[in-house]
């Protein structure tokens, strides 16, 4: 990355920061998907150093660009997403070492708790693939699909019943990460 203070730099610290275990993945999801979605408004200037980009202004051209999209609840939360994730990435840039994201509950908290759960959950999961397997009336699948060349996606606990309306939210969902100028 040529400058450490752009878009994707922001996005590679989101991703960095969920593999890394410096916030939980679904957090930095879902402020991923929040600053792609929104700062895409922004001019190619403005990505290239986020430090000088206008957030305020970047939000209200997205919701004014994007507002038949959304409900306004969810508007919001993509602001306070995109606000957010600038201001854990600025203070990640300004100093790495004690960089730090607060969380409901700490890790040795959910390590107490969670290891359990997490492993159950896995167990139940593989038992009811097994079991699927064997009678065929699992309750979901899993399936990949190549989308390019290096580059497979994979859909997990697909349900065997999916209905159209399910599959428009899901399609709806996708077209709403797409990256648009790629």
């Amino acid at each position: 990355m040529n400058n450490t203070y752009s878009l994707e730099a922001l996005l590679g610290f989101l991703h960095h920061a969920s593999q890394r275990g410096l916030m939980p993945t679904a957090t930095a999801t879902a402020l991923t998907v929040a600053a792609r979605s929104v700062l895409d408004v922004l001019d190619a200037k403005e990505k290239n150093d986020l430090r000088t980009a206008d957030l305020e202004r970047a939000i209200k051209r997205f919701n004014a660009k994007r507002g038949n999209d959304f409900n306004p609840a969810s508007l919001k939360e993509y602001g306070q997403r995109t606000r957010r994730a600038v201001e854990h990435f600025l203070r990640w840039q300004d100093d790495p070492a004690n960089f730090s994201v607060k969380t409901r509950a700490t890790k040795k908290q959910m390590r107490e708790q969670g290891a359990e759960q997490k492993v159950n959950a896995l167990l139940e999961g593989i038992q009811a693939r097994r079991e699927g397997e064997r009678t065929g009336s699992g309750r979901s699948y899993d399936t990949s699909v190549p989308i390019r060349p290096g580059i497979v996606v994979e859909l997990c606990n697909i349900p065997y019943d999916l209905t159209n309306a399910e599959a428009e939210r899901l399609a709806q969902f996708v077209r709403m990460l797409v990256v648009e100028g790629e």
